[in-house]
């Protein structure tokens, strides 16, 4: 059966990482191909909460796991603070914040996703579908803080890795698996933080069809990319 065209906005929920991704996972069984675009996750730095860790999770998260889009937002754009004249308390009589505009809009988180989607620009990231089977162990109903992953077979793999997720990798036991015996693909690391890249080389598939991920450099956020070499 071919796939239905699902349109469809999924809300994240303000600033929480294990939900989010859930929004975005639909049921195999009723045969849906979901393009949903991400809105904002809860402004970075409202109710001093929601930081650059939090935006870079979601962010990655929704775009490895089918999201179209995602979009972003800070405090103290919105209400469109300044120095000299802070918003002040909303209808309800509190404030959210008096962070000024030109703070706001250079928040960490900010750069941080644009570094993100200028990884994904080197490649055709609207044909880009979720393989979380692609890496073990993944994320999933019972954990959403381990590895995400996605990409076009036999071109390019994208595996996002939580922080917390990188002990394993350290550990050992985590690999990418499923890979195409007639694919050759090289690899580095991505740090979505800074932008800067390692590079790996060359990888060795295993007569199983699988790498061992090596040993991250920090205990981070990582973003591991395959490449096809051909």
């Amino acid at each position: 059966m071919a796939p239905r065209r699902q349109p469809a906005a999924a809300p994240i929920g303000r600033h929480f990482l294990a939900p989010a991704a859930g929004l975005l996972q639909a049921d195999p069984g009723q045969h849906l191909e979901v393009a949903a675009a991400a809105r904002r996750a809860g402004y970075e730095g409202i109710m001093e909460s929601s930081r650059e860790e939090i935006q870079r999770f979601l962010f990655w998260a929704c775009m490895l796991s089918g999201a179209a889009g995602h979009t972003y937002g800070a405090n103290g754009l919105w209400q469109v603070n300044r120095r000299e004249e802070p918003y002040g308390p909303s209808p309800h009589g509190s404030s959210y914040g008096n962070t000024p505009w030109d703070e706001a809009y250079r928040l960490p988180g900010s750069r941080q996703l644009g570094l993100g989607k200028a990884l994904l620009e080197r490649y055709h990231w609207w044909r880009f579908t979720s393989h979380p089977e692609w890496v073990s162990p993944h994320q999933g109903e019972e954990n959403r803080l381990l590895p995400y992953a996605a990409g076009i077979p036999g071109q390019v793999r994208v595996i996002f890795i939580p922080a917390m997720a990188s002990w394993i990798a350290w550990q050992g036991k985590m690999v990418v698996r499923d890979l195409e015996p007639d694919t050759a693909y090289r690899a580095f690391w991505f740090d979505p933080k800074t932008g800067s890249e390692q590079y790996l080389g060359p990888i060795t598939r295993s007569v199983d069809g699988e790498w061992q991920v090596p040993k991250p450099p920090v205990f981070q956020d990582w973003v591991l990319v395959l490449e096809s070499a051909g």
